[in-house]
């Protein structure tokens, strides 16, 4: 880099230092939270206020089975129900791969529907998607944002459930979460540390209300033995900082190329539609790495001259990658550039 860049770098780095944007987004007085409609201010006291409410009641999950015997159809699965496990088409052998949506959505939602596909078009695997709907599924985003703890704890439980009675291998499992979702899994991978999950995938995980310093409330590195981060909406729905082991940023991770409108969900979505696309067409989300987080805010990438492919089945797990990741991407499907 010539030295007029890196005083235009520095200038940029500066200027968004002293800009007013907060790393912890509890400790501001006003916080941005998620509508349906868009983003909405909020004070501190509500938000206080409506986190008391988050735990007056319990809520139930429910999973969802997809095999190749039975790619449309579900099978319900439950924590403790060894009759249900036992009828199921569930198969210790195959990898096992589990969905976790966000805000708003549940077992039927598009994502569910498309990474399950794409999985099973792959060839033998156990597909789970979680459904945490009754506590995911509120107009309310703060009571949903603080009972992605208890879900999260929740599904570490039916992993712990399916490891006894079905012999399940978490070092032949991947978490993938979506947006609040991430943070369920991040959970689930902190309760499983004796038989660490292989790979957690997290797909713009949610910023609002989630501390940039509270790695126990939220997806952080060492969830999993291998955690990757797609970034896509960054400092509106999603997080912009790198929270993985390896943290990939399309288009610098914010503003989608063929989406419009500044607190629209349409970036926020891109990450799993990439992700679904990565299962669908392997090896085509070519990223290059960067030398540092520095310039993702800015538009800019010092590129190392390392590179690694974004999402994917098997994971990056084990082939050294990690760091981050730019990769540029199209408009429209298919969104992966190519080498």
């Amino acid at each position: 880099m010539d030295k007029a860049k890196l005083i235009l770098v520095f200038l940029l780095w500066s200027l968004y230092s002293l800009s007013g944007v907060k790393a912890d987004h509890n400790n501001d007085s006003v916080i941005m939270i998620p509508t349906l409609t868009g983003m909405k201010p909020v004070g501190l006291g509500e938000v206080l206020a409506d986190q008391a409410k988050a735990f007056v009641r319990d809520f139930n999950v429910s999973f969802y089975l997809f095999t190749h015997r039975n790619p449309q159809t579900p099978q319900v699965l439950g924590t403790n129900d060894t009759k249900s496990l036992k009828d199921s088409n569930f198969n210790p052998d195959f990898p096992t791969r589990f969905i976790c949506h966000g805000w708003r959505a549940n077992n039927k939602s598009e994502l569910n529907i498309l990474i399950r596909q794409n999985y099973l078009a792959r060839g033998c695997f156990n597909v789970i998607v979680m459904d945490w709907s009754e506590a995911a599924d509120d107009l309310n985003y703060i009571l949903s944002s603080y009972r992605t703890e208890p879900a999260g704890k929740k599904l570490a439980n039916f992993i712990k459930f399916l490891v006894k009675n079905a012999g399940l291998d978490t070092n032949n499992t991947y978490l993938i979460g979506h947006s609040l979702g991430a943070h369920v899994v991040g959970i689930a991978g902190k309760q499983l540390q004796e038989k660490k999950i292989n790979t957690i995938f997290g797909l713009d995980a949610a910023l609002p209300l989630f501390p940039y310093g509270a790695d126990s409330k939220r997806l952080a590195i060492g969830d999993g033995q291998y955690v990757e981060t797609i970034h896509t909406d960054g400092k509106i729905f999603g997080r912009l900082k790198p929270i993985g082991n390896a943290s990939f940023y399309p288009n610098y991770g914010n503003n989608q190329p063929g989406c419009t409108g500044l607190f629209t969900t349409c970036s926020h979505k891109r990450s799993w539609m990439y992700f679904a696309e990565s299962l669908e067409i392997p090896n085509e989300f070519f990223a290059y790495q960067c030398s540092s987080y520095f310039g993702i805010p800015f538009g800019f990438c010092v590129k190392t001259g390392q590179s690694a492919f974004m999402g994917g089945e098997p994971s990056n797990y084990g082939r050294n990658v990690a760091g981050i990741y730019y990769l540029p991407v199209h408009a429209s499907y298919p969104y992966a550039v190519g080498v």
